[in-house]
C-alpha cells in the first residue's frame, strides 16, 4: 500500500484500525500473536479477529489491558483502555464513558425477602421466626419465638455463638442514663429453659458473651433453630422495641452479622385519668395547692394506687425536703414521705398510697406545697397506676404567688 493512500486514510481511520488493516493485507506476523484491539475493530466495523502487527508497528507495541472492571459500560464507545489510548486519542477517537450508564446495575432487581434475613461477613444468614416488624406484645404476657441462623457461605464450616437482647427501649420507665425495657428473656437449651442474664442489651457489650455456652457449628448449607420466650414487666410503657439477634463469634464478643425486628409494645392493663379539678393557688412557703382527679382501670379499682409528682427541672435544685404532699383520706389529711422516683422526679411511692381512694372510678384529693421554687410555672403530674402498669399522667399547673 503506497505511502499516499495511508496519509488519506489515517484522517478519517483511527491508526489502530489502520494497523489492522495493513496487517490482514501484508500477511500474518511472523509472531502469530493476540487480535487488535477491540474499540478499533468496532470503529472500522470489523467483525472477525485480526492477527497482531509486525514488531515495531503502535498496535504490536502496545500490550493488551486486562478486563475493564464491572462498574464501566461494555459497549464499544466507551474510552479506550490503557493499551489502546495512544493510537485512538491520536485519530481523535476517543468516547468519554456515560455516567449514568456505569452507574446503573446489572441483572434483575432484588426483591426484600418477607422474612428478612440477613447475610454479613462470615455468610451467616439469621431468620426470626414468630416475631414480625409490628407484631404487638402485650406487657406481662409471654411472648414466644425462634431465631435460625444458617451458613450460607459454601466455602466451609462457620461457629455461631447465638445472642438475643433487646434495643434501647422508647417506652422505657426510666429514661436518665439508659433506656432498657424490663423484663425476661430465657432460651431453651438441651437441658431446658436457661434465664439469660438481661432481657436488654444494656450499656456495653456483656450481652454479646451470653450465647457462648450454646455456641455451635454450621457445616456449609446448615441452619440451627433456637427457641427463646420472654415477658416485659408492667412497669414498661407502649413503644416501639428493637428486638436483635446476633451471630457472634464464640468467645469474642465480636457480632459478624445481625437481624432487627421492631415490635409495638402495648399495655392494655393501663389506668387512664378521667377528670382533673380546678387547682387553688399555690402560695411559696405558705398555703399549698389543692386539687382532685378521677382514675379509672381496666382492672377495676382494688389495685389501683394515685400518682402524683412534680415535673420541675432538674436546675431546680429541690430535694424532698423542699415539698409537702397530702391526700385526704375520709376527713383527715394525711402527710407522705416526699422522694425522688428513678427519673429525678419527686413525688410518692404509689405503694404508700393505700387505701387513699373512693368509689369507681377512684377519686383523689391531694394537696402540694413547696417550700422554695425557682422562676417559672410549676407543673404536676397526676395519674395511676395498676399493679405495677402506669398510665398517661395528666398536668395540673397551679398559679404561683411568691
Amino acid at each position: 500500500m503506497s505511502a499516499s493512500v495511508v496519509s488519506r486514510i489515517a484522517k478519517v481511520v483511527p491508526l489502530a484500525v489502520l494497523a489492522a488493516v495493513g496487517v490482514a493485507a501484508c500477511g500474518p506476523a511472523a509472531t502469530g500473536s493476540s487480535a487488535a484491539p477491540s474499540a478499533a475493530r468496532s470503529a472500522a466495523n470489523v467483525a472477525t479477529t485480526a492477527p497482531a502487527a509486525p514488531a515495531g508497528s503502535p498496535a504490536a507495541s502496545a500490550t493488551p489491558a486486562p478486563a475493564a472492571p464491572s462498574s464501566t459500560p461494555s459497549s464499544a464507545a466507551t474510552a479506550p483502555t490503557e493499551a489502546e489510548s495512544p493510537a485512538a486519542v491520536a485519530a481523535g477517537a476517543t468516547t468519554k464513558p456515560s455516567a449514568k450508564a456505569s452507574a446503573q446495575p446489572s441483572g434483575k432487581p432484588v426483591t426484600k425477602p418477607v422474612t428478612k434475613p440477613v447475610t454479613g461477613a462470615g455468610g451467616i444468614g439469621i431468620t426470626f421466626n414468630g416475631l414480625a416488624d409490628g407484631r404487638q406484645v402485650q406487657v406481662g404476657d409471654q411472648v414466644a419465638f425462634s431465631v435460625t441462623w444458617r451458613n450460607n457461605d459454601s466455602s466451609g464450616s462457620r461457629a455461631v455463638a447465638p445472642v438475643v437482647a433487646t434495643q434501647e427501649f422508647e417506652g422505657a420507665q426510666c429514661t436518665q442514663m439508659l433506656s432498657m425495657a424490663k423484663g425476661k428473656l430465657e432460651r431453651k437449651d438441651v437441658s431446658g429453659w436457661k434465664a439469660m442474664p438481661s432481657l436488654s442489651q444494656g450499656g456495653g457489650m456483656d450481652y454479646a458473651g451470653t450465647g457462648d455456652d450454646a455456641a455451635f457449628t454450621l457445616t456449609a448449607g446448615e441452619s440451627r433453630t433456637v427457641e427463646y420466650r420472654m415477658v416485659l414487666d408492667a412497669s414498661n410503657r407502649p413503644g416501639r422495641l428493637a428486638v436483635e439477634a446476633d451471630a457472634v463469634l464464640p468467645s469474642s464478643l465480636t457480632a459478624v452479622t445481625k437481624n432487627v425486628v421492631t415490635t409495638s409494645v402495648v399495655d392494655r392493663h393501663r389506668p387512664v385519668v378521667t377528670s382533673v379539678s380546678e387547682p387553688t393557688a399555690l402560695v411559696v412557703g405558705r398555703t399549698p395547692t389543692e386539687f382532685s382527679f378521677k382514675v379509672s382501670s381496666p382492672d377495676g379499682p382494688a389495685l389501683l394506687r394515685p400518682l402524683v409528682r412534680l415535673a420541675l427541672p432538674a436546675s431546680a435544685g429541690l430535694t424532698g425536703a423542699d415539698v409537702t404532699m397530702e391526700a385526704k383520706v375520709g376527713d383527715e389529711w394525711k402527710s407522705f414521705e416526699v422522694t425522688p422516683d428513678c427519673d429525678g422526679r419527686l413525688g410518692v411511692s404509689p405503694a404508700e398510697l393505700v387505701g387513699v381512694l373512693r368509689g369507681n372510678p377512684a377519686e383523689y384529693t391531694f394537696r402540694v406545697g413547696l417550700k422554695r421554687t425557682g422562676t417559672g410555672p410549676v407543673e404536676i403530674e397526676v395519674g395511676g397506676d395498676s399493679d405495677g402498669h402506669t398510665g398517661a399522667t395528666v398536668a395540673v399547673r397551679p398559679a404561683v404567688r411568691r
